[in-house]
């Protein structure tokens, strides 16, 4: 007699699946620390200096400073600290607040959620 393989229960059935895994923002997005981007914000602006010999920073003038500390005080939290900056000033030749200042906008683009969240829309595994 041949010996054979035999299962106490019968196994359950399995619905059928989708191939395709789409993903979706959840709320762990929602608590990513103020400096958790800024060595890649540091990164992209050195290069950007880097390729664009710097003049593009230096050829924007402000009109009223002023408002430059006053954004750079209502988002203290999510300012990239100037220390950070100072290749990207030397490089530039640029002042230190401007650098600032366009890091603290790159800074607060990729925390806020609503923005990551379009960033993501098209991912999908296909």
């Amino acid at each position: 007699m041949k010996r054979g393989f035999f299962l106490l229960k019968p196994a359950k059935q399995t619905a059928e699946t989708s191939s395709s895994t789409k993903v979706t923002p959840t709320t762990t997005l929602k608590s990513i620390p103020s400096n958790r981007f800024h060595d890649v914000i540091i990164s992209f602006m050195t290069k950007f200096v880097d390729t664009n010999s710097g003049l593009l920073l230096c050829s924007i003038i402000p009109t009223d400073p002023a408002v430059m500390e006053t954004f750079l005080e209502i988002n203290e939290d999510k300012v990239i600290p100037q220390e950070q900056l100072e290749q990207i000033i030397d490089i530039a030749g640029c002042s230190p607040f401007l650098a600032q200042l366009l890091a603290t906008f790159l800074n607060l683009f990729l925390l806020d959620d609503e923005y990551r969240e379009i960033l993501l829309m098209d991912s999908e595994f296909r």
